[in-house]
């Protein structure tokens, strides 16, 4: 029984080859005009119109999974942007970091060159004022590393910042210049006119001792020596204001400092020549 109806289906699989065969024989040979070419566009005209409709039918869906593709695409090609793009940010920011750190092992190195009578040692700043009222900054070294209250601080570039005033055996406050309790002895570096600069709170001015002396926006300003605390010849900063004569017949002279008080990261102290005497008191005229 069952090899009866194996042989019968080899039979018709023999007779569907057949049959094609002769199919496609006919239709090979037969004109555009034959029957064979005609069913084909008949079944063409017929069956075109359908797909069309099931192709319009399906497209929405078929946009909407295109769309949700899209999407999860974009969104991990973004992703893996934005991690790109952050790791090349922290690599410019390690290169600024260290270009910065490079120019300011530099300056120091030149202050050392420029100062080789003094003793000098690079500390870190690691705090900053609380507010734009309190003039300080805190930093890493006490008197474990030798310092002492008075010595005089300095930029990275060798331009005055202000005075330690309280040391603790590992860490120190100094006083910017800009504190109002601070006064330096300070004088005209054209003219060598004597004076003392005072703190503002942001800012920095000169009272000298000769009223009639002759004194020029842009004219650098430096340390005196007197007073005993800073040595001669640091660069204070530059003077950028002469207002007329006050009630008290001084002139109010404006000082820009050199040093960019408001991004220290490395100061130096001057360890030596140590201060001699204490601080001019704020208050003092001359």
């Amino acid at each position: 029984m069952i090899n009866r109806e194996s042989r019968h289906q080899r039979v018709l699989i023999i007779t569907l080859v057949f049959v094609c065969i002769l199919l496609v024989t006919a239709y090979s040979r037969e004109s555009e005009g034959g029957i064979f070419h005609r069913l084909q566009r008949f079944s063409m005209d017929v069956v075109s119109p359908l797909q069309k409709g099931v192709s319009k039918a399906l497209s929405p869906i078929k946009n909407a999974i295109g769309f949700v593709t899209d999407i999860g695409t974009a969104r991990s090609e973004r992703d893996r942007l934005r991690e790109q793009v952050k790791k090349l940010q922290d690599e410019v920011d390690a290169g600024k970091d260290a270009i910065r750190e490079l120019e300011q092992i530099k300056n120091m190195f030149k202050v050392k060159e420029e100062r080789p009578e003094w003793d000098l040692m690079e500390v870190t700043v690691i705090g900053a004022p609380a507010n734009v009222w309190e003039q300080t900054i805190q930093i890493d070294a006490g008197y474990d590393d030798g310092l002492q209250q008075y010595m005089a601080v300095l930029s990275e570039d060798g331009s005055l910042v202000g005075r330690v005033i309280v040391c603790a055996s590992n860490s120190s406050v100094v006083q910017l210049m800009t504190d109002e309790k601070s006064s330096i002895g300070a004088r005209l570096q054209t003219n060598s006119e004597m004076g003392i600069v005072k703190g503002a709170g942001n800012a920095i001015r000169m009272e000298l001792l000769n009223q009639d002396a002759e004194v020029n926006t842009g004219d650098m300003v430096i340390t005196s020596g007197m007073g005993g605390t800073c040595p001669e010849n640091i660069p204070i900063g530059t003077i950028t204001e002469i207002s007329e004569r006050r009630a008290d017949l001084s002139i109010g002279i404006e000082i820009q400092p050199r040093a960019k008080l408001s991004r220290l990261e490395k100061v130096i102290i001057v360890l030596g020549p140590a201060p001699k005497t204490l601080p001019i008191a704020a208050g003092e005229g001359g």
